[in-house]
């Protein structure tokens, strides 16, 4: 079922005000002759726009389904967008008795369905908050292996992917319960005793390479030229630790360096990298159990980043984690990163810089030959070689002129007249591993302060239990545990094996896997755990555990007291993640990146992580200051890296850092709408779409998603050409009678978007069309009359409705913190929410405050 929808409006809070004016009103006296009039027109036996039919409609509110459509009912009159606005339309009393007359009925059967509904199913955690609970757990924040990743992804269900119902158990993911166990176990335990500290020194070359398309290194030179075009690059590598460092733990890392060239000679188009950007480095570590380490593999964690100085070589520091197996790599997040097309446009642009490349190792035949050359002649070259290739022995290597330019001495010519920013690498160091107590904290998570021994298996395996399972341990529990860690002993393994058998037996168990809620309201171990997997996606801590212990954390007051606890734990930036990422559609993003060649700026750039992070900034912000929520719809400020800045046309500023700045009032990007991260999540990478865009605006702004197309109906072509505009094509497609009825709701609001184009910059003109392009039209017509000309106009028509948005907001966040959909029987509390919320000054904070204490978030 969908998230419950918008109900009592302005024009709602108006019949109530009316009382009992109304309340006599009969069915058969009022509401029929209503929906005759107006409605059963489209909504009949001869036509059922948005498969809606009201002249069969029962007057039966205890039917799910009946009552469903009631409430739509309700829903369209108070937003005005029934009757349609060409339609004959109702007096203002006759809308409000309807209204009235279906809101008493809806009232009395959300009390029926009250005591049994709103159920949260007996949920799983999903992946991130087992690893995040285990990471907890063991101590294993820095820990840079993910266990996890050959966990089969989790099911959603309305976007989120924390909804009970959705997440299913497979043998699949029971076998990898298994193996991320014993991997936990294995790290938290440290087994060998504490590791003594090396020291290594590395110096150029620092690796060998068989990529004849790779000239990082040259001299020393760490040039981060790649043959393909993402957002990171190749990686410095030390083939000397090519199987990473012996064992875990903390180390010291240096090296020396310096920045050369970022004014470089050539134009900025060619080569990509900002000569108004300091030269970065960035620390990422890798591991070769993952892949080639000279590219990016799916262990790679970035520790940090430095600007590199220009004036002189100096030493950079940093203290990172290590896992055994891993190394650290340097990389140049903002160099030139794609080899082919920059070699090839500095041949033929700049060719007396390299004159040596060109003589040594290109023929006149060559694709990328600078000097003019007849046609004529330059196909008899290539035919001769082709004749002399037919003779040529079939164990004989060769590529003919392609081996040539690619050979690694041609490469090394190539650079010898290269003169694009880089970064000399002279001389790097690493020492470790240290500890800053041993056994560290994640063995003492393990065994707390008993000896490894089977004879103390149950206080081990009793306090390491209740802390997993977060609650008291059963004993019938526990003893399984202990029996199974005794079996395994007298089966001839060590003590210490034995043990860490059975703590990774409490780790599949079902008390640890799963979220422990009995029916009604839940007690305080159950509260402790929706309170935490809310706020942190992860477990209790200690003093949640303890009010739950004493049974205090249900009282009055203490349930938002720990709520703002946790908002300033540096925990709580789960939240802001994780309900970002499902509620705006973060996680589309990437998944259908757009072509280099139109949007260059989303790789040369890295918008792809700027965009989430200035969105996650900015709800933080509003989270952190309590700011009202009507800032998500328009905002006078918001977060920006100066690639963010560039994209959205604001000068002076360089760096990777972030930045909060004002907006002024004529900006284009204050809210949501206006941010980077939702324009591109709602886009497909190669052009944009009203009928996207203005889904997303009705299922995450406005809380009315729309149905499903009908079956039959044919899918929206696109014209790749651009000969017509999207706007033209929809019209057509609006011909089509039961398309328009949905059509006619969600294409204006996506065509206020039209300025934006697929990674959220802005445009006046579509990209294609010829020299003639057409002019991009954002104004619209709502469903209720109202009309804009563009964003800003819209997003003014949106702050009228800020109690549509609290509403979808507030279902959002609800759903999220329960773990379940919301069910009809959770509308009143949703009003209730709502109201207070708005008395309250509608802060952010508040909202979370009232949802923690509600009574859909302490029952099950």
């Amino acid at each position: 079922m969908k998230l419950i929808r918008f109900s009592i409006s302005i024009l709602g809070a108006t019949f109530v005000s009316l009382g009992g004016v109304w309340a006599a009103s009969s069915y058969e006296e009022t509401v029929r002759p209503f929906l005759d009039t107006y409605c059963i027109k489209c909504h009949g036996p001869d036509k059922q726009k948005g498969d809606r039919r009201y002249d069969t409609l029962a007057v039966d509110f205890s039917d799910e389904e009946s009552m469903w459509l009631w409430q739509d009912i309700a829903d369209q009159l108070n937003l005005g967008e029934m009757p349609p606005s060409k339609s004959k339309q109702p007096g203002s009393s006759e809308r409000l008795e309807v209204v009235a007359w279906v809101t008493e009925k809806l009232d009395v059967a959300y009390d029926a369905l009250k005591s049994t509904g709103g159920q949260t199913v007996f949920r799983r955690l999903n992946r991130v908050e087992y690893d995040r609970t285990v990471r907890d757990l063991l101590s294993l924040e820095p820990m840079l292996s993910d266990p996890t990743e050959t966990f089969p992804p989790d099911e959603t269900e309305e976007g989120f992917v924390n909804i009970g119902s959705a997440l299913s158990t497979s043998d699949f993911l029971l076998q990898g319960y298994l193996d991320a166990a014993e991997a936990y176990v294995d790290a938290a335990a440290m087994a060998g005793g504490k590791p003594q500290v090396k020291r290594y020194q590395f110096e150029a070359p620092f690796y060998k390479t068989s990529n004849r398309h790779d000239g990082k290194d040259v001299d020393g030179q760490f040039q981060h030229i790649r043959k393909n075009t993402t957002d990171e690059g190749g990686y410095l590598w030390l083939s000397k630790l090519e199987k990473g460092v012996p064992s875990s733990g903390y180390y010291e890392l240096r090296f020396k360096a310096r920045a050369i060239d970022r004014e470089y000679p050539y134009e900025e188009k060619y080569v990509g990298t900002r000569k108004s950007e300091p030269l970065r480095v960035e620390v990422v570590a890798g591991s070769s159990a993952y892949g080639d380490l000279e590219n990016r593999t799916s262990s790679d964690r970035t520790l940090e980043e430095f600007v590199i100085s220009e004036d002189e070589a100096k030493w950079y520091e940093s203290r990172i984690w290590l896992d055994a197996g891993f190394q650290p790599r340097l990389t140049f997040p903002n160099g030139p990163n794609r080899v082919k097309p920059l070699r090839k446009s500095l041949v033929m642009d700049y060719p007396d810089s390299f004159q040596e490349y060109i003589d040594e190792y290109l023929l006149p035949s060559d694709n990328i030959y600078p000097y003019s050359i007849e046609e004529s002649v330059a196909r008899k070259i290539a035919e001769e070689a082709k004749r002399i290739a037919t003779f040529v022995p079939e164990n004989l290597d060769t590529k003919g002129t392609s081996s040539r330019m690619n050979a690694r001495d041609g490469w090394a010519a190539f650079y010898r007249g290269y003169h694009g920013p880089r970064i000399r690498v002279f001389e790097i160091e690493l020492e470790g591993p240290f500890f800053e107590s041993w056994p560290p904290p994640s063995y003492r998570a393990l065994f707390g302060n008993f000896e490894p021994k089977v004879s103390n298996a149950k206080p081990i395996l009793k306090r390491f239990s209740e802390r997993a399972f977060r609650r008291p341990v059963e004993r019938e529990e526990l003893n399984a545990l202990v029996g199974l860690a005794k079996a395994k002993h007298e089966a001839g393994l060590s003590e210490f094996e034995a043990l860490k058998i059975g703590l990774r037996a409490a780790l599949c168990s079902p008390g640890f896997l799963f979220l422990q809620e009995s029916d009604g309201t839940l007690d305080d171990y159950a509260l402790a755990s929706r309170l935490s997997y809310f706020l942190w996606s992860s477990q209790p801590d200690k003093e949640l555990r303890k009010l739950a212990r004493r049974g205090d954390l249900g009282k009055t007051n203490t349930l938002r007291k720990q709520a703002a606890r946790m908002l300033k734990d540096e925990r709580a930036r789960a939240f802001t993640e994780q309900f970002t990422e499902r509620w705006l559609e973060l996680y589309k993003i990437g998944s259908m990146p757009p072509s280099p060649k139109d949007f260059e700026s989303y790789y040369v750039d890295g918008l792809e992580r700027s965009m989430k992070r200035e969105t996650q900034l900015f709800f933080q912000n509003i989270l952190d200051e309590n700011l009202p929520i009507d800032r998500f719809l328009d905002a006078d400020f918001t977060f920006v890296d100066s690639g963010l800045a560039r994209l959205y046309g604001i000068e002076g500023m360089t760096g990777s850092e972030f930045r909060k700045i004002p907006l002024g009032p004529d900006s284009r990007r204050g809210g949501l709408l206006g941010q980077a991260s939702v324009l591109t999540a709602s886009a497909n990478g190669i052009d944009t779409s009203p009928v996207i865009r203005g889904i997303w605006v009705l299922e995450n702004i406005l809380g009315t998603p729309p149905s499903p197309p009908p079956p039959d109906v044919e899918p929206l072509e696109p014209d790749i050409r651009g000969a017509t505009t999207i706007r033209d094509q929809l019209k057509k497609h609006r011909t089509v009678e039961t398309c328009n009825e949905c059509h006619r709701k969600i294409d204006p609001l996506g065509f206020a978007l039209e300025n934006y184009d697929p990674i959220g910059g802005w445009r006046d003109r579509y990209r294609r069309g010829g020299s003639e392009r057409p002019v991009v039209d954002a104004s619209g017509q709502l469903p209720n009359g109202e009309t804009f000309e563009n964003v800003e106009g819209l997003k003014a028509i949106l702050a009228e409705r800020i109690d549509q948005f609290s509403r979808c907001l507030t279902e959002k966040m609800l759903a999220y913190s329960t773990g379940r959909t919301l069910e009809y029987s959770d509308r009143p509390e949703v009003d209730r929410i709502v109201a207070d919320l708005d008395r309250q000054g509608n802060g952010l904070q508040e909202l979370v405050y009232l949802i923690v204490e509600s009574e859909a978030f302490r029952t099950k």
